[in-house]
């Protein structure tokens, strides 16, 4: 039975209103419109960040889905002296590709979400209780070979993006996935390895495409001569709504990050029934889960202070209390540190966790992640934990906003 000491003590120690001079080196005064510039705030959230971001990410998906890209060029040398060396520059576009999408995982709101997150779905569909359906892409790559009327917008969304890639570009085996009685991959095992890896590659080339789309549609939705959702996140009228929008979106750190892609495959999360769930990892074939949460908790950090322009720590320090932002900044760069140090992949470790002892020293070492390090993606969890406990206080007291209904509950 695993023990697990839930506690807020640490950020339930801060400052619990925005209004006491504390002597924290603001002013301890109510922020307001009348002495803190909001929409100044918001415009360099969306000029500098927000909308850079999503212009990587559209490069990046372009190069992704271009013909002669990466990818393309992989399919082209299959089966050629070449095949090995464009199979690593296809995998390494994919890779570039995801860091730039996990820095914009930290701003979902507006376009990206309308429509029930269709296009971030698109993107990448990973999510806490959301794992990619192997057979199901096993499946569709038969499908959009041999039925003229496939269409990608028929399939579920944990069958494309850019976890579909992945496994279609860095999974060794290729071997299906499916039962035996799934009449669309009966004979695949045993068709030529070479068919079967063109195969694979022309439908990665389709779901990159798509990815590409979403993409640019995403940015065409934020620029100024496009769509222009830009002069809707900054009116003033609509001023309350979307600073909230911009705080929860940066609680993605503690439902997403903290629980979905560590609490749940180390066990910590009540949400994983067995000691660990490594099924649940993302990015498991190209063993790029730590590199995913590094480049949230960057971007976490990022948002946090508004890169060089106003931003929540600027907030945080007018309402007199510096030290949130402090405690959340020196618990993220922990974090970070703390991936740097580690020669494991996430899923050799989650992978290590094999009985009810593993699983406890886990959570002992989430408990105290300055302490022993048997295991440290149990300790980053304590790192991330502490900034989200943070979060979900001394921040959303300093700011003045009400915590997101997805982070009400914790059941870490």
């Amino acid at each position: 039975m695993k023990s697990f000491a839930f506690s807020l003590i640490l950020a339930a120690t801060l400052p619990l209103t925005a209004c006491v001079n504390n002597g924290g080196g603001g002013s301890g005064d109510a922020v307001n419109a009348e002495n803190f510039d909001f929409v100044g705030m918001l415009a360099n959230y969306a000029d500098n960040i927000i909308v850079p971001n999503y212009e990587t990410l559209a490069n990046d998906t372009a190069t992704l889905a271009a013909a002669q890209g990466p990818l393309g060029l992989y399919c082209d040398a299959i089966g050629s002296a070449g095949e090995a060396d464009a199979r690593a520059s296809a995998q390494q576009a994919w890779k570039s590709t995801m860091d730039a999408w996990q820095a914009t995982t930290l701003h979902e709101l507006g376009p990206i979400q309308a429509n029930n997150n269709a296009l971030r779905n698109r993107i990448s569909a990973f999510t806490r209780g959301t794992t990619l359906s192997t057979c199901g892409v096993d499946q569709a790559v038969v499908l959009a070979d041999t039925n003229p009327s496939f269409s990608l917008s028929g399939r579920s969304a944990n069958q494309r993006g850019l976890g579909a890639v992945e496994y279609l570009l860095f999974n060794d085996s290729l071997a299906h996935t499916c039962p035996s009685q799934i009449t669309e991959t009966a004979d695949w095992n045993e068709r030529p390895e070479q068919e079967r890896k063109q195969l694979r590659c022309a439908y990665a080339e389709k779901l990159a495409t798509d990815i590409d789309q979403a993409a640019q549609r995403v940015v065409g939705a934020w620029q100024i001569d496009a769509d222009n959702y830009r002069s809707q996140f900054l009116n003033p009228a609509a001023l309350d709504t979307n600073l909230k929008a911009l705080s929860d979106a940066l609680f993605f750190l503690d439902t997403d990050t903290k629980d979905a892609k560590l609490g749940i495959p180390l066990g910590i999360s009540a949400a994983c029934s067995q000691v660990s769930c490594p099924e649940v990892i993302e990015s498991p074939f190209a063993q790029y889960s730590l590199n995913n949460i590094s480049i949230n908790v960057q971007s976490f950090l990022r948002l946090l202070e508004g890169g060089n322009g106003l931003g929540f720590d600027d907030i945080i320090a007018q309402a007199g209390v510096p030290e949130v932002t402090e405690l959340m900044r020196e618990n993220s760069n922990a974090a970070i540190e703390e991936i740097d140090t580690m020669t494991l992949s996430l899923r050799q470790q989650v992978e290590g966790i094999a009985n009810e002892e593993d699983a406890q020293a886990c959570v002992d070492a989430a408990n105290t992640p300055d302490g022993e390090r048997s295991r440290p993606a149990c300790n980053l969890f304590g790192y991330i934990r502490r900034v989200t406990d943070t979060l979900k206080v001394g921040f959303v007291a300093a700011v003045d906003v009400d915590l997101p209904d997805r982070a009400q509950s914790d059941n870490d």
